[in-house]
């Protein structure tokens, strides 16, 4: 077992009083959350958000949006609406259904499953929730369990066992994403079996070629488009039919994914596997976005959501010790309005 593992594996003390009490407010937080996104949810209606009218036409379509040649795996997002008209009198209650289903999977398993057992700090799951609550219950819900279910299991440090096997493929079982990241991680396992200690150097290294890769992303493109390009990948060569236009705003936000990871490494109780698993991924994160800015954005929100729960914290490293520890909480509440209302703003546009 690795130093870092050693010392994550510790059991936490919990502080008699205010510290305990304290712990508790993130779960209330979070709950306060989840329900307004649920009750604007519900009051708007499903329609009213984006990606809606897709899964009514995956429905229409028989479990596809456009090909049977599109998805490698999904069964269980293919079986709800490939197979839902056999069970609901329209597409529309359909998609409904599988909303619901994803919003119970998201309560169930964050409130139970993750804070209660296991060693992931509830605090971590209020700030999964502030940062990429609005978007999983309310629009990409196919993809929603994935992301939990990677976040999870990367920010617990999981070993390569039946339990991690089972997870992973519950993850891709809803959207194929997941499967690289699950590689990825397996990846991260065997590196940290193989190479017993990392100095925290080699982390810093190489996340700051990731942070060169985003910053001159323009000019990686080029290099890569020609190949990528011209590989038969089926239905998500669509990300590559021509070369990506740069967006400011996109590359601050994968600069801010950048800093959220880069405070995570310090973190001393953040395990060997899950610091491996977040320079591979917000390395991978940045090359994907000089190929396309929709996958390179895709990949750093499972980033986003291991980081957030393997450190317990926001926007800073999350130690116990830190005097940020109030702020980042503010910062997360600021997030989350800010996240939450520009998807109210693109309701009804799609």
């Amino acid at each position: 077992m690795n130093l870092e593992d050693r010392v994550s594996a510790r059991p936490e003390v919990r502080p008699s009083s205010p510290r305990f009490l304290t712990e508790n407010w993130y779960v209330y937080l979070n709950v306060l959350f989840v329900v307004g996104l649920l009750i604007a949810y519900y009051i708007m209606g499903g329609w009213a958000f984006p990606d809606y009218s897709n899964y009514v036409t995956i429905v229409n379509n028989g479990g596809y949006l456009f090909s049977k040649d599109e998805y490698m795996a999904e069964w269980i997002s293919r079986l709800f609406l490939g197979h839902g008209l056999q069970v609901f009198d329209s597409a529309d209650r359909v998609v409904d259904a599988f909303a619901l289903f994803v919003q119970i999977f998201y309560v169930a398993f964050c409130f139970y499953f993750g804070a209660n057992k296991t060693m992931l700090s509830r605090r971590g799951w209020f700030f999964f929730t502030a940062a990429l609550g609005p978007l999983l219950i309310t629009t990409a819900l196919r993809a929603s369990p994935a992301y939990i279910l990677v976040a999870y299991i990367a920010a617990s440090g999981m070993r390569f066992n039946l339990k991690f096997l089972f997870l992973a493929l519950l993850a891709v079982s809803f959207h194929d994403s997941a499967l690289i990241l699950v590689v990825l991680y397996s990846f991260s396992c065997l590196i940290s079996r193989v190479f017993k200690a990392f100095s925290p150097i080699v982390y810093k290294i190489t996340l700051w070629f990731s942070f060169c890769l985003i910053v001159f992303s323009q000019f990686i493109t080029l290099a890569l488009f020609s190949v990528v390009s011209k590989l038969n990948i089926g239905i998500r060569s669509v990300y590559f039919l021509e070369l990506p236009q740069t967006s400011i705003v996109k590359k601050a936000f994968l600069i801010f994914i950048w800093v959220i990871a880069y405070t995570t490494i310090q973190n001393s109780n953040v395990q060997s596997r899950s610091k491996i698993f977040i320079c591979g991924s917000v390395m991978l994160t940045a090359l994907s976005f000089s190929l396309s800015e929709v996958v390179g954005i895709r990949f750093a929100l499972y980033v986003l959501g291991a980081c957030l729960l393997a450190k317990g914290a926001f926007l800073f490293s999350g130690e116990h010790r830190s005097r940020f520890r109030q702020v980042d909480v503010m910062l997360a509440i600021a997030y989350f309005a800010l996240v939450f209302m520009d998807i109210l703003r693109n309701t009804g546009e799609a």
